[in-house]
Order: C-alpha cells, then structure tokens, then sequence
C-alpha cells in the first residue's frame, strides 16, 4: 500500500481524463477508466442509495479485473471477478471526464453480490482494529473468504480507486514502479 507523504501529494490527480463533456451517471452504466495513458479498467454503476446510514444519496460502483480498451466479454463484468471491493463513490468520476460512460444496462441479480460489506476501521490507528458492516453501516459477523469482496467504509472517489487500481497493476508490474 503506498503511504502519502503530503496533504498535496493526497490532492494530486493521477487519473487520465478520457472526456471533457460533464457525465451524469444512472445505475446500470458500464464505464472505463485510465490509471495511465492506455491502460483502461472497466466499472459499473450498480446502486444509487443512502449508504452507512447517512442521508446523502451516493453510489455503489464495481471494477472489474478485465484490463483494455475494448469492452470486457460479458462474463469478465461479473461480481466474481472485481479488483478490488465494491466502493461507495460521489459522481466526480463522470462529471469530471474521468470515467467514460460507455454503455448502459440494467442491473440484474446476477450483476450484483448477495450483499456488500465494507471495513470500519476503529481509529485506532491499528489496521486489525476493525469492524466488518453492511450498507446501512450496521457490524454484521461474516466469515471473509475473499477480501476482493470488502472495501473501506466511507465516501470515496475517482482518484482513491485509481491510487488503489495503480498499487494492485504495480504489484501485477502492469505499471512501472515509479508511476
């Protein structure tokens, strides 16, 4: 996991912007996005919802571990083959350009996992200092046999997945270490 060194070094942008025209997203929509100039992963918007108990409506988003240009084979797009953990998102990624709306879909059963748990770090400090919640942000005792399925509790947004997407392709020397 890379450790940032600064406040300006968090605000830094690193993702590729794919289009300039402001996006607004709708559940179902298939996306990609660039961590580097041609390397493209695919998302999908999959739930529009109040999460952790909050008032404030956000969105539920996969990405898939099917890497290119190209729109992945249907079964790449599948809740059995995501990245990383689903992750609760403001729409910066579409209205800044960039996540690339590509198509749209319904959402059906089978697009989704059964439910969707999230990491509530304690503040501890400590990273074993942790609850397992649901969407409603409620501690919930589940056997995890697949951390691709957990994601961290809270908002994120376009660039905390695309710092967590460059980690997971450098370890996978996809990327150069240094980018």
């Amino acid at each position: 996991m890379d450790v940032l060194r600064s406040l300006d070094e968090a605000n830094e942008v690193s993702a590729i912007r794919l289009v300039r025209k402001r996006q607004i997203a709708k559940v179902g929509d298939i996306f990609r996005l660039a961590p580097l100039e041609n390397v493209f992963l695919w998302g999908r918007l999959i739930e529009r919802s109040n999460f952790f108990g909050l008032n404030a409506p956000s969105n539920l988003v996969y990405i898939y571990d099917a890497i290119g240009p190209e729109r992945p084979r249907p079964e790449l797009l599948s809740p059995s083959n995501l990245i990383i953990g689903p992750c609760v998102v403001n729409n910066l990624g579409w209205v800044r350009g960039y996540w690339e709306i590509v198509a749209s879909e319904p959402v059906c059963p089978i697009d989704k996992l059964d439910r969707h748990l999230f990491v509530r770090y304690r503040g501890t400090g400590s990273p074993h200092d942790y609850d397992i919640v649901d969407e409603n942000g409620k501690i919930v005792k589940a056997q995890i046999n697949d951390i691709r399925v957990l994601s961290q509790s809270g908002f994120g947004n376009f660039n905390l997945i695309d710092w967590r997407l460059r980690a997971i392709l450098r370890d996978r020397q996809i990327l150069p270490i240094q980018v």
